[in-house]
């Protein structure tokens, strides 16, 4: 699919899909069909999901490769499900599609459904984990529910937030902050990079959490659930606004979700989420330059942790810090 096109081409970052857009002519005609009710099609995609994971057996190599087969039915007794084989237990997490209506300002698109992600992690890692926003640094393969193979990247590529030109789909992403980046890398003489005990999972996405009613290049049709292996091999924490704050710290009242949070967290009320507003409180005064540290030649910032409130407090929780302060410039 699109990485046959772009292996020897700068990649462009990404937001809410790891595949990336294919020309039409890439495509099924660029076949667009209209959607169904998003409540109804999880069900048939959870019973498609479900009918996968009774129905085949996975085999994990001493790379922690996973290939994925059906079982037969002569001899199948001797075969356990992906769903109860018990090496690599199937687990699951339950989100919301995240998918924006605009890669800047834009709300999360109508969607009620609260959907389960089933997943297998073959390796947390030993590194720092991404959030769903930072740019991460990844291997995968990607296949149908017909065991199709639709995509790969077998050298790591990066993926990045925000993008207005390419998708990340929200399944994909939503499943790296289960992972690490690897505990230590290693540059070998031959130039070569090893990982060392890094985060490598196996995804299982509903079409609503993937492309829904939109066809992708030759072997994703609408409406298709799919599988990843994805495979972390670093990662780079984003400052979108380069606001001297890290996005993933741009959530100030954490509770569930901490990803879906960032976009919600909007200081001012003007739209945009203080992590890609330069100006959280809305006074005129940049966030920035609100984090000076007087006196300092060159000029520091204050660290995040260490961010005072209006009066100089930075202990009392309740005061706010003084970037969100709109009284305090």
């Amino acid at each position: 699919m699109l990485l046959k096109r772009f292996k020897n081409v700068l990649l462009i970052a990404v937001l809410s899909t790891v595949i990336f857009s294919c020309k039409d002519d890439d495509d099924r005609g660029g076949e667009i069909i209209p959607p169904r009710d998003r409540t109804e099609q999880y069900a048939t995609d959870s019973e498609s999901i479900e009918t996968y994971l009774e129905t085949h057996y996975m085999t994990v190599d001493a790379d922690l490769n996973v290939m994925i087969a059906k079982i037969p039915e002569e001899n199948s007794s001797e075969y356990t499900s992906i769903k109860d084989q018990s090496d690599y237990p199937l687990q699951f997490i339950t989100r919301k599609n995240d998918t924006r209506l605009s890669y800047l300002k834009g709300g999360r698109i109508d969607d009620p459904v609260d959907y389960k992600i089933y997943y297998i992690l073959l390796n947390e890692g030993g590194g720092q984990r991404p959030t769903t926003i930072d740019s991460s640094f990844v291997d995968y393969r990607g296949w149908t529910l017909e065991n199709q193979e639709f995509d790969r990247a077998t050298s790591p590529v990066w993926t990045s937030f925000p993008s207005s030109t390419a998708e990340f789909i929200a399944g994909f992403r939503q499943v790296l902050p289960l992972m690490k980046t690897p505990e230590t890398t290693i540059v070998n003489g031959d130039g070569t990079v090893s990982y060392i005990n890094y985060g490598n999972c196996v995804v299982f996405i509903p079409s609503g959490l993937g492309y829904f009613n939109n066809s992708r290049g030759l072997y994703i049709g609408p409406y298709e659930n799919l599988v990843f292996q994805i495979k972390l091999k670093s990662l780079h924490y984003n400052d979108h606004d380069r606001d001297k704050i890290l996005s993933k710290d741009e959530y100030y009242n954490p509770s569930g979700v901490t990803d879906i949070g960032l976009f919600n967290q909007d200081s001012d009320g003007d739209g945009i989420p203080d992590f890609l507003d330069t100006d959280d409180d809305g006074d005129g005064v940049l966030t920035r330059n609100e984090l000076k540290i007087p006196g300092t030649v060159p000029q520091l910032y204050y660290q995040f942790n260490d961010i005072p409130s209006c009066t100089g407090d930075q202990v009392d929780p309740n005061r706010l810090k003084k970037h969100l302060d709109s009284g305090c410039q």
